[in-house]
């Protein structure tokens, strides 16, 4: 049996991860930000381990390292987000990159660091860090974005954690980690885009095909709808 740990767990994308993994026959271990989280989700997932903290806590990296210290992980998908309505330099504040930066890139950060070891005991070690096309500099610079509403503390945001996916894509080949980002398409959540249309457990159920499929290679950036991304 496999385990993973899948942060933001408790609705949307990574409820539907959590449920489509189970089916699987993985073992969860879940990051939630609350008690009443862990609660709700033990009645649905009654054999998951469960940490709770919130990703951007001074305290997370030691909590985690601390829980996982005898567990080998499989898998690491990195999916806690953040976003604001904030498309225009009018709207933007800084305390919006602020917020986002810390959930969409630093607490990635730290939670490699805090499951390193335990990715280091596995013989097929990934990391999946949950992305966005909106993260991609290349469709920035071809207007992909423009008049989409999406904020700009979102996209500096993701356009960050591509480049820490790329970052720990280097660092850790050598030692046998695997490291993607996947686009897990536009889906129907409370973070949703205007041209939404996909349900989280369809991505869901796309991205751990993608991941029993073995396809995935150290530095991929994969859309669930298209294919490989232009970073």
């Amino acid at each position: 049996m496999k385990n993973v740990l899948i942060t933001g767990a408790n609705r949307g994308l990574g409820l539907a991860l959590a449920h489509e993994f189970d089916k699987h026959d993985y073992c969860l271990y879940l990051v939630v930000r609350s008690i009443t989280a862990k609660t709700e989700l033990a009645v649905v997932f009654p054999k998951a381990k469960f940490l709770i903290s919130d990703v951007t806590s001074d305290s997370y990296e030691s909590k985690l390292s601390e829980w996982l210290e005898l567990v080998t992980l499989d898998l690491v998908i990195n999916n806690a987000g953040s976003g604001t309505k904030a498309p225009t330099l009018e709207l933007t504040r800084p305390e919006y990159l602020r917020k986002e930066f810390e959930t969409n890139c630093i607490a990635v950060l730290s939670t490699v660091k805090g499951s390193l070891d335990s990715l280091q005991r596995s013989e097929e070690a990934l990391i999946i860090n949950i992305s966005s096309r909106r993260g991609s500099l290349k469709m920035q610079s071809e207007l992909a974005a423009k008049g989409s509403g999406c904020s700009y503390s979102y996209r500096i945001s993701k356009a960050a954690q591509n480049m820490l996916t790329l970052c720990l894509a280097d660092d850790l080949e050598d030692i046998g980690i695997k490291v993607v980002a996947i686009h897990p398409g536009r889906l129907l959540t409370t973070m949703g885009s205007s041209d939404a249309h996909m349900s989280p457990a369809e991505s869901a159920s796309r991205i751990v095909q993608l991941i029993e499929s073995k396809q995935l290679k150290n530095r991929d950036y994969v859309s669930v709808e298209t294919g490989l991304l232009p970073w």
